[in-house]
């Protein structure tokens, strides 16, 4: 059903359909405390598998209008997924430089363009502010011991999977010197839902600005409130619900030269969320869950190995303190954490890409052995 729709709007335009995909194939093996929402290993064991299967698929409408969409299968809980749309929209090119996109798709927050795809992306993980989870959820808000939603322990600060529903404006000047995404979603930057829960929508978008040829200046804002309505949160009100939110900003400057490149990225993230216990009791009324999470990247490609590359990449992430009245604790919810991540990459040909990583963590207060050595063939097609 799924190829003939396509066939059906391809066919009323110019009678084309234009498909390709992404597969990554990997040999990993991580610490005995690995797990996805740590670093992205499913276990401990030597791992051969495909961590990531995407599908693209454009469709011309006109000469202005067009749709298109991913299909997707992932390790995002630590098992593979169905197969499901990452991506499906709708696109008016209005003007030259300005579209409106209506229906799932990409999230509009900090360096998206770099991270969604592997075949972009220098590294094989993602950053911290991608994969170390919060124990805040869209159930319960903060909650203190064991918690789940949908099989995955509380939330990053960015949804890992990266895509948001709702409608987009993306623009640019002539000269392509500044570049925005605007948009109006149903959750916030840490979630996802298929359908609005709240009276208002989030609001997330980034703009880049390139005052001279080697040099990037970027911003990124979120904010919008994350719980779904569910019977465990019943003692809160529609209103009150609504009323939590997340709150994000990030900044970026990137500086190339020749053969090389450097990143320097600060994020800053805010949960006002409720304390609500397995029984659905309200503990607490107001938390501030705040973190704070540094990046600094440096890549280097080889003069003398031509599609050769070498890169590191250090983050720090840093949670605030909370205070748990009814309990009389006030402490950080997770620890302190450093991270590395070193990478040799080579480009066999144009949609062939070899990387060999190891990345190495550090966490203070409670060492975790979560180090992953990975070895990683994303290949286009």
């Amino acid at each position: 059903m799924f190829i003939s729709i396509w066939l059906m709007l391809a066919g009323t335009a110019f009678g084309q359909i234009d498909i390709g995909g992404l597969a990554d194939f990997e040999l990993r093996k991580g610490g005995t405390d690995s797990d996805p929402t740590v670093n992205q290993t499913p276990n401990d064991k030597w791992l051969i598998y495909t961590p990531s299967i995407r599908l693209f698929v454009n469709a011309p409408i006109s000469d202005n209008w067009f749709v298109s969409g991913a299909l997707q299968s992932d390790y995002y809980t630590g098992s593979r997924s169905e197969i499901f749309f990452s991506s499906f929209n709708i696109n008016w090119l209005a003007a030259e430089n300005f579209k409106i996109t209506a229906g799932r798709f990409t999230t509009p927050f900090g360096r998206t363009d770099e991270l969604l795809l592997s075949s972009n992306n220098p590294f094989v993980h993602l950053p911290l502010s991608h994969v170390w989870n919060m124990p805040v959820n869209q159930q319960r808000g903060y909650f203190f011991g064991e918690s789940s939603y949908d099989g995955v322990p509380g939330q990053s600060l960015v949804y890992r999977r990266m895509y948001s529903q709702g409608v987009k404006l993306t623009g640019a000047t002539e000269n392509e010197r500044f570049q925005y995404e605007l948009a109006a979603t149903l959750t916030g930057v840490s979630s996802y839902t298929d359908v609005g829960e709240q009276n208002l929508p989030a609001f997330i978008g980034r703009m880049e600005l390139r005052p001279v040829i080697w040099s990037k200046i970027g911003i990124s804002f979120g904010r919008g409130a994350y719980l779904l309505d569910d019977p465990i949160n019943d003692v809160l009100s529609d209103k009150e619900r609504a009323g939590y939110r997340q709150t994000i900003v990030s900044a970026h400057t990137e500086f190339s030269y020749s053969y090389y490149q450097l990143l320097f990225q600060y994020t800053f993230n805010r949960w006002d969320s409720p304390w609500i216990d397995p029984d659905g009791q309200l503990v607490q009324e107001h938390l501030d869950n705040d973190v704070a999470h540094y990046l600094a990247k440096f890549k280097m490609r080889f003069p003398f190995w031509v599609g050769g590359y070498g890169a590191i990449r250090y983050e720090r992430y840093i949670p605030k303190e909370l205070t748990l009245d009814s309990l009389n604790i006030t402490g950080k919810p997770t620890p302190d954490k450093d991270r590395f991540e070193v990478v040799a990459g080579y480009k066999l040909n144009r949609n062939i890409l070899l990387k060999v990583s190891y990345l190495l963590s550090k966490n203070k207060g409670m060492e975790l052995k979560d180090d992953v050595f990975a070895i990683q063939l994303s290949a286009g097609f």
